[in-house]
């Protein structure tokens, strides 16, 4: 009877660890860091045409205030979603795109910036193929995992970063 309830502990166990998986983690966000983040941040700026771009703003604020940039690869059926309440609005033109970088960058155009620390992670899928891309404030989001939603749809999730900065 014993040996009965540790093979049925064992099968519930199993099965909760196999829904896990599959309604869990999909993919993972790998960091850059230091040199690397501003080189990978500058390629992105610079070819910005080959990636499909998302700018997610929070329209808590007036005006609205962005938050992520998300590149994609273009022509990649999936689509990758940032959690939350935002705004969200595809680059369409070069004109646009240089309006985004007059606003977000340094002026030498090299880095962009929303008055506070930004980050850069790469998207990865579970067998670590590239998705693209996202540089997103420091000070308000602490990005936490990739999931799949369906079978196109992957949603990046966070959490608020501890912050001193106020108004946010």
């Amino acid at each position: 009877m014993i040996h009965a309830k540790c093979i049925s502990l064992m099968l519930i166990v199993f099965l909760l660890s196999i829904g896990c998986a599959v309604n869990g983690r999909y993919g993972t966000l790998k960091r850059k860091t230091g040199s690397e983040s501003e080189a990978t941040k500058k390629e992105l700026i610079d070819n910005w045409s080959n990636y499909d771009v998302w700018l997610y703003y929070d329209s808590a604020y007036e005006p609205p205030r962005l938050m992520a940039i998300i590149f994609q690869a273009k022509n990649d059926i999936r689509n990758l979603i940032l959690e939350g309440n935002y705004s969200k609005v595809k680059v369409k033109s070069q004109k646009m795109w240089t309006e985004v970088l007059k606003e977000h960058t340094t002026s030498d155009g090299d880095t962009l910036v929303w008055g506070y620390g930004t980050e850069v992670f790469e998207i990865r899928g579970s067998e670590n193929q590239l998705y693209g891309f996202i540089i997103h404030l420091t000070q308000v989001m602490r990005l936490q995992r990739v999931e799949l939603v369906d079978g196109n749809s992957i949603l990046i999730s966070w959490d608020r970063a501890t912050s001193r900065v106020t108004g946010w």
